[in-house]
């Protein structure tokens, strides 16, 4: 049998060491100088190696530096991508009871058109959730919960439906997840007893810097901030051991500066069951990228966890591109991303009273026929694997730029270098700390 050095490596020279991250398996491995050396020497005789050195040969297939000639890396990737985009064991349903807010924060994209979910629609998901149930390949279910701001019609909305969907799930031993996007502003003990009740015990809450920052961009009609309230009840949430909270700080060049003064507000019970998520405004005037690394480091030394940037290693980019996955809207209408506004335009379907979703298969077929990675661009990357391309969303908004310019534009390559760097950097100081114990 021939074989080749796997294309999908990226090599890092440290001192007296090489670095090798297998970008198909996400592992990171280290070699010394002398057999990276050796390697490169037999690369294109590695039967040779494999007669001279078979111990080394066989570690090295094992981590996947060496693969047989016959294997294409590309079309594993590809495989991989289609097994996990049309796999229908986890089914992901965010539901929008409604599309009002209680703020108006200036960089939302949403029109927060007035109406909430009503008795017909609520039992058509009901409907719907009892057909994927009966599909008995379905092995996971997750409910998100997102708007507007969903907990404006938490009792009329949000509770019954997760009651019914919990019971329904429960009774043939589904496991089930239940989560919220949320302002965070109408969260109560209350409440809270019944979030326990329906097994909704994660969050996603949003912060836009300290308490002066806050309050000029999230408060209510009445132009009270809600900065204090917030704080008070992501303590309230994150105190309790059930809970967990994602507490997403936006931030713009000119607010960074003081967001390190929200650190002391929380109490170091609630800390440890807070994962802080650093987002820059994309629609801040100064498009620059603004490092938060020296914030980041204080959030973490005073027990706060940090959502780190992590490579793709799912072989798919984002949940809006597998096919068991639907965003229902109150009025019934289906979407698939829910980083754009619920309008005509990209709705991809309607939900029907028996449950079933009527999807508009044109506009779906677009979306999902073909993986956006496959253009020249991508496939002659050797980053592929922990990329995959761009979100189809923007492929779907720009098909007549369906090109090599148009992928370039929306390249995240250098962030994903600097990422493996650090993951690279790492790993390497792990095997210093390692031989200095030794």
């Amino acid at each position: 049998m021939e074989y080749k050095i796997n294309k999908y490596l990226y090599i890092v020279p440290k001192i007296n060491t090489i670095v090798l991250y297998n970008l198909v398996t996400n592992n990171i491995f280290a070699i010394t100088e002398d057999r990276y050396a050796l390697l490169n020497s037999k690369r294109e005789k590695l039967s040779e190696l494999k007669e001279e050195r078979p111990a080394f040969f066989s570690a090295m297939e094992k981590l996947g530096v060496i693969v047989p000639q016959s294997f294409d890396e590309l079309d594993y990737v590809k495989m991989m991508n289609k097994k996990v985009v049309f796999s229908n064991s986890e089914y992901r349903l965010t539901i929008n009871p409604t599309l009002e807010c209680n703020f108006n924060c200036w960089y939302c994209y949403e029109g927060h058109q007035e109406g909430r979910m009503l008795q017909d629609v609520m039992e058509a998901v009901v409907n719907h959730i009892k057909l994927k149930i009966e599909d008995k390949s379905l092995r996971f279910l997750q409910l998100d919960w997102f708007g507007g701001e969903p907990l404006l019609y938490f009792d009329e909305v949000v509770y019954p439906l997760s009651k019914q969907i919990k019971q329904l799930v429960d009774e043939k031993q589904i496991p089930f997840s239940n989560s919220a996007t949320t302002n965070g502003y109408l969260i109560n003990k209350e409440r809270i007893d019944k979030f326990r009740e329906i097994g909704l015990n994660h969050f996603q809450i949003t912060l836009d810097g300290n308490e002066a920052t806050h309050n000029k961009i999230r408060f209510e009609k009445n132009k009270e901030g809600s900065f204090k309230k917030i704080i008070e009840n992501i303590n309230l949430l994150a105190e309790n051991a059930y809970f967990s909270v994602l507490l997403r700080i936006n931030y713009t060049q000119k607010t960074l500066k003081d967001i390190n003064e929200i650190i002391d507000l929380f109490s170091e019970k609630a800390k440890e069951k807070i994962t802080v998520l650093f987002q820059q405004v994309w629609q801040d005037a100064i498009k620059e990228y603004v490092s938060v690394e020296e914030n980041k480091a204080e959030f973490e030394k005073r027990g706060f966890k940090i959502k780190k940037y992590e490579t793709n290693s799912n072989f798919y980019v984002c949940y809006a591109d597998k096919e068991q996955q639907a965003v229902i809207n109150y009025d019934g209408k289906v979407h698939k991303c829910t980083a754009r506004d619920f309008t005509e335009k990209n709705e991809l379907g309607v939900l029907q009273q028996n449950g079933e979703i009527q999807w508009n298969i044109p506009k779906l077929s677009k979306r999902l026929a073909k993986a956006t990675f496959e253009n020249k661009y991508c496939l002659e990357c050797n980053l592929l694997p922990v990329c995959m391309g761009p979100c189809s969303q923007k492929v779907f908004e720009f098909p007549e730029q369906f090109d090599y310019h148009f992928f370039r534009k929306f390249c995240l390559q250098d962030g994903i270098r600097m990422i493996l760097d650090e993951n690279v950097e790492n790993h390497y100081n792990k095997l210093l700390k390692l031989e200095n114990n030794v």
